[in-house]
């Protein structure tokens, strides 16, 4: 009897428990009845029963606090309706909603939220936004949406297309950690205070096309898809630091005020800066190209661009771009610098700008090589082949080095072995073991009488004989051209 007694009663509170955990219904009427009397509304942990249409409240305004939290509703239509007070929805799920033209006076919270089809378009924020964590399971919009106040979207998961187009944030707005599975558009964007979109993951394409930044900070953000930021005002500090752009990443005609960083970034499609303008400094140190790099037509204060890896095919197209300062080191670009003869000559006056003479020197070897390999045939072209072997262009003393010593052995072993010098009859300070040698010169003393002549100062102790005179007036000539180049090209080399 006992234990029946002790089973009935163990039935009973589990019932009762039970009880008390389902969630109470609550009908959308008895809602909307509240609202419309100015009544505080305070729900958790409810369902509302029925679709919540605001349109027809009176004068269009809610006068009291409104708080429905962790609750489930169906479809709700605020549209045009002014939240006098605080509007509290966290971690509430709704169904298709609509806030257009909705204005929130008070605190807006839709932290953790859950939306099926959502629109704000055109609503007006007077005081912060939370967002944070909330689930946009479809299509949304903030189409003309105004932020006053701070706008918080971190680690929001936006499942479908979203609209920021023509939005304002006057304040702080973070979208950290964010994730895009459909196409994000914010073009044409007054981003007035700082915005933080550091860490998020944007799957499709994202459109920041003619927005306004203040400072504006995407570290660490994965565009999968390409990203167009074309003609976009960075008037504050930009920061794209270690940003993966997976596709093309369009920044033309973008102005950057303030320094601007894509150190480490990853560019694994075409990174275009075309016309764009940096009027600080802007980083690219040790980032990754895996596509062309492109500044064609572009304004640049200074470029940082040295340690970038550069995949083999990829090009730095820097036709008609002006540049102050380019910080990268010849021998990290040379076979990526897309031949332009302004481009080459602006680069070099860079080089000797920095102090980078070995830079300067090569740079200036290629501008010339390839300004000589794009000539037709004519006195130029040779002029330029003479140039080049002789001194490398003025650049290369080494060259003229080469050449003279070629010069001294091929006119030493041609006296050689032409048995083109005697020995003359009264040779001066001759050791007593010289005077012993044939009168037909041997290998040494060709190459010995080949270097005086070279010099200038040919031997009395030889002399040339038959056709061997007009050889010695020749290697004399050559000598006197060679020694003036090198002497010239060191003397440039050395005084820098």
């Amino acid at each position: 009897m006992l234990c029946r007694f002790i089973l009935l009663l163990a039935v009973l509170a589990i019932a009762a428990v039970s009880s008390a955990c389902a969630q109470q219904v609550i009908p959308a009427q008895e809602v909307a009845a509240k609202l419309v009397a100015g009544e505080p509304v305070y729900y958790d942990g409810v369902i509302i029963s029925g679709d919540l249409d605001m349109r027809s409240l009176p004068a269009a305004r809610i006068y009291g606090p409104l708080a429905i939290t962790n609750s489930s509703l169906g479809n709700a239509t605020f549209s045009g309706v002014t939240f006098a007070k605080d509007a509290v929805f966290w971690g509430s799920r709704f169904g298709n909603v609509s806030f257009e033209n909705a204005v929130f006076l008070g605190q807006a919270d839709f932290a953790n939220a859950s939306f099926a089809n959502c629109s704000f378009s055109s609503a007006s924020f007077a005081q912060p936004a939370y967002f944070t964590g909330t689930v946009f399971r479809d299509n949304l919009s903030f189409e003309d949406a105004q932020f006053s106040k701070d706008a918080f979207f971190s680690q929001v998961l936006f499942m479908d297309s979203v609209n920021f187009n023509y939005s304002n944030f006057a304040s702080y707005s973070y979208f950290t950690g964010a994730q895009f599975l459909g196409d994000a558009l914010f073009s044409d964007i007054d981003f007035s205070g700082a915005l933080d979109f550091s860490a998020a993951k944007l799957a499709r394409q994202a459109n920041f096309f003619q927005s306004r930044f203040s400072s504006a900070f995407f570290s660490n953000s994965v565009f999968s898809g390409p990203v167009q930021f074309g003609m976009a005002d960075f008037s504050g500090l930009s920061s794209f630091g270690q940003v993966v752009f997976a596709d093309e990443a369009n920044f033309n005609l973008a102005r950057f005020s303030q320094a601007a960083y894509f150190s480490e970034a990853e560019f694994q499609g075409l990174a275009l800066f075309g016309l764009a303008r940096f009027d600080d400094i802007a980083s690219f140190q040790s980032a990754r190209f895996d596509g062309d790099l492109n500044f064609k037509g572009s304004s640049i204060s200074t470029m940082l661009l040295d340690k970038a890896e550069l995949a083999k095919s990829s090009r730095i197209i820097l036709n008609d771009t002006d540049f102050s300062r380019f910080k990268a080191h010849w021998n990290e670009i040379e076979e990526h610098v897309v031949w332009d003869p302004g481009a080459y000559l602006a680069l070099i006056n860079n080089y000797h700008g920095l102090g980078w003479s070995a830079d300067e020197d090569d740079c200036y070897y290629q501008y010339r090589s390839r300004s000589q390999a794009g000539k037709d045939w004519s006195w130029s072209k040779i002029i330029d082949i003479l140039a080049w072997l002789s001194c490398g262009y003025g650049v290369r003393p080494s060259y003229a080095v080469f050449w003279s010593m070629a010069t001294i052995l091929a006119f030493g072993l041609l006296f050689w072995r032409g048995d083109g010098i005697r020995r003359s009859a009264k040779p001066l300070h001759e050791p007593a073991e010289e005077s012993r040698l044939p009168e037909h010169a041997t290998i040494r003393n060709a190459l010995f009488f080949s270097t005086m002549v070279f010099l200038s100062q040919g031997p009395i102790d030889f002399l040339p004989v038959g056709k061997y005179r007009y050889y010695v007036i020749l290697e004399g000539i050559m000598g006197w051209l060679l020694l003036a180049l090198f002497l010239v090209t060191l003397g440039k080399v050395m005084i820098r």
